[in-house]
């Protein structure tokens, strides 16, 4: 619980601390964590005696004679304060109008900088909201205090603080109703000044042969009538809606055509412009840069400025920017404040004339002007945005707009409907669509749309013309020899023809002669459209296949190279007879549940043996059967009867086979 301490004391207990951390012999942490352990009256309270103790410790400072090393560490702990919430926002900007209300200019230029280091800090929001007040107000008096002549650089310092610190749009420095400086007045004298020789005096002494370079080189006499008229044109330039007026025009006008005539009479050259400028090796010796804030308007000195390049361009300048304004269109004019089309001739006209003025002076004229004019033309986008009511620069976020919708359906009552519709909803309108193109997942899959195999006329239908003699095609053109085709082929004659699965005990030389044989069979098979063409193809054929009732004696003929029936082929080996149908089925009874033993000879794997024996249950002579049928097509070359008695001659059922298998010799 916080300790409730007077306010005197509490005063003198923050001093110490607050000197003891300028003396490095505290924290910030120390002098909160004793903030936060008492309190007056209440939190505002505390926060004001918390700036009262900081003030008065800047103000022992000043008298003693402020140093930078306590004025910048003072600064400081007050943002370290304000950032833990133990003090009022504006702190910061208090200590500073402290500072610069107590300390002379000549140590304000110094102690100004510890501003300008923390503009970042400065522009915080924290700090921003609370402090930018009094930044401004101490800117705006030292401003003030300065001279703009003797103190160009640090008023400089200033506006350009000022500048980094407010945004564009910040309305206390926009001048937002266009009003013109009207204290910067400019005085001469009124009265003839006829007590300067304008020329070399004829009695000054003069060497023989030496020669007075201001009259031979000041070609330009300046009365005090051109000298009137050149400052009088001050007040125009200063409070340019006296154009406005008739009788200040007809002056304004004048008194231009007679200073711009002098000017375009009056050439300046290198030569001349240089003779009235401080050598630049001079200005780095000295160690000040050269600058002229406001020029003297004594009548003596104006035949020599009339002589200076800068000062010449200095006032062809102001023409061009009081022209502009007379162009241009401003919010806060008044709609008296119009030019008549005489005016605007005549301005254009002037115009011309300074820009040409301003190319003829040197150095470098025409590049001045070229920068002037883009400058000029810049200025234009400014003016428009003025005009505009000076418009944040920071994109504004666009306004979403909330549309009131229709009530949604709940998720339960739309899937209900989709159901009673027979259709399906994803959340997603492209999946919707898809899904719904049909509901019912077997029906897609078995949709005519979705068969792109070919019947087995169509795809085999040039392949049976190929096969016809009369059209003499060589078997390297034939489709039936093509890869693609013969992998083809057997994917569809697996699926829709019950050729392919018909045993056969002929072993397959070729892929080719295997399909040219299953051509002419289904040539057999094609509809009444075809069988002209294949009845040919068979009576061409017949000496290569013989059709049989019997589907189970379906064998392939051994063909040539070319493909013909060889008919002088040599005689079968009666030693190497296959294995017929009924031979097997007789040697599968007499074996019966012994084919076990001999299965291991016929080269079938465990695996293997147990397939046959699951496949038809308890009934050994199928089981023998079927294993008998598949080793005489898997290994058509050695399923001899002969090589079976070897075989059933090693596990002992010699007894059993030979009856059978010598029967067939």
């Amino acid at each position: 619980m916080s300790e409730l301490v007077p306010f005197s004391v509490l005063i003198d207990e923050l001093e110490t601390l607050i000197k003891r951390f300028l003396d490095g012999k505290r924290s910030v942490d120390d002098i909160v964590h004793y903030i936060k352990t008492v309190s007056v009256l209440d939190g505002d309270n505390l926060r004001q005696t918390v700036d009262q103790a900081t003030r008065n410790v800047l103000t022992l400072l000043l008298r003693s004679g402020l140093e930078r090393r306590p004025a910048d560490e003072i600064i400081k702990l007050s943002i370290a304060l304000t950032v833990k919430e133990v003090c009022s926002g504006s702190l910061p900007g208090l200590l500073f109008c402290d500072m610069f209300d107590s300390l002379p200019l000549n140590e304000s230029e110094e102690f100004f900088s510890l501003v300008e280091d923390k503009v970042d800090t400065w522009k915080e929001e924290l700090f921003f909201k609370n402090c930018k007040n009094q930044l401004l107000r101490t800117c705006n008096d030292l401003l003030r205090r300065l001279s703009r002549s003797q103190n160009t650089v640090f008023c400089g310092k200033i506006l350009v603080f000022l500048a980094k610190l407010f945004p564009l749009s910040e309305r206390s420095g926009l001048n937002i109703i266009s009003e013109f400086n009207s204290e910067n007045i400019t005085l001469f004298s009124s009265e003839d000044y006829k007590g300067m020789p304008m020329k070399g005096s004829p009695d000054d002494d003069l060497e023989e042969g030496e020669t007075d370079d201001i009259s031979s080189t000041a070609t330009l006499s300046v009365d005090y009538n051109l000298y009137r008229k050149f400052w009088s044109l001050q007040e125009y330039f200063r409070q340019p809606t006296l154009c406005y007026n008739k009788v200040h025009w007809r002056q304004f006008t004048s008194y231009s055509s007679d200073v711009l005539s002098v000017f375009g009479s009056f050439k300046l050259d290198d030569i001349k412009s240089a003779q009235w400028t401080l050598p630049e090796d001079a200005a780095a010796l000295s160690g000040k840069s050269v600058y002229f804030a406001k020029y003297l308007t004594s009548q003596k000195l104006l035949e020599l400025e009339l002589s200076d390049s800068n000062f010449r361009r200095y006032v062809l300048v102001q023409f061009l920017i009081l022209i502009q304004y007379l162009q241009s269109t401003v919010r806060f004019k008044q709609e008296s404040q119009v030019l008549t089309e005489e005016q605007s001739t005549w301005v254009k006209n002037t115009m011309s004339l300074v820009y040409k003025l301003l190319e003829e002076t040197p150095p470098d004229g025409v590049g001045f002007a070229a920068n002037i004019k883009h400058i000029l033309q810049r200025e234009e986008f400014w003016n428009t945005w003025k005009n505009e009511g000076c418009p944040d620069f920071k994109e504004a976020k666009p306004v979403d707009i909330v549309k009131e919708g229709r009530p949604k359906r709940k998720l339960g009552d739309e899937i209900k409907a989709a159901l009673a519709n027979k259709k399906v909803i994803l959340g997603n309108a492209e999946m919707n669509r898809l899904w719904n193109l049909c509901p019912d997942n077997w029906e897609a899959c078995t949709s005519p749309k979705r068969d792109f195999v070919p019947s087995l006329e169509k795809f085999f239908e040039t392949a049976v013309e190929q096969a016809d003699p009369a059209h003499a095609i060589e078997n390297r053109y034939k489709n039936v020899y093509q890869g693609n085709f013969g992998w083809r082929s057997l994917r569809l004659l697996s699926q829709k023809s019950p050729h392919f699965f018909t045993s056969s005990n002929q072993p397959i030389k070729s892929l080719p002669l295997y399909l040219e044989s299953m051509v002419l069979r289904l040539a057999k098979e094609l509809p009444l459209s075809t069988q002209n063409s294949a009845s040919q193809v068979l009576d061409d054929k017949a000496d290569v296949a013989d059709y049989g009732a019997d589907d189970s004696e379906d064998e392939l003929l051994k063909n040539n190279e070319d493909g013909n029936t060889n008919s002088h082929s040599k005689a079968p080996d009666p030693k190497k007879d296959v294995l017929g149908k009924e031979q097997l089925l007789a040697l599968a009874s007499a074996l019966a549940s012994d084919w076990i033993k001999l299965a291991p000879l016929l080269k079938f794997s465990e695996d293997e043996i147990l397939y046959f024996s699951s496949e038809h249950g308890g009934d050994a002579v199928k089981q023998a059967h079927q294993a008998l049928l598949v080793w005489v097509e898997q290994e058509p070359q050695e399923a001899t009867p002969d090589a079976l008695l070897h075989l059933a001659d090693k596990v002992g059922l010699r007894g059993k086979l030979a009856p059978l298998l010598m029967a067939s010799h």
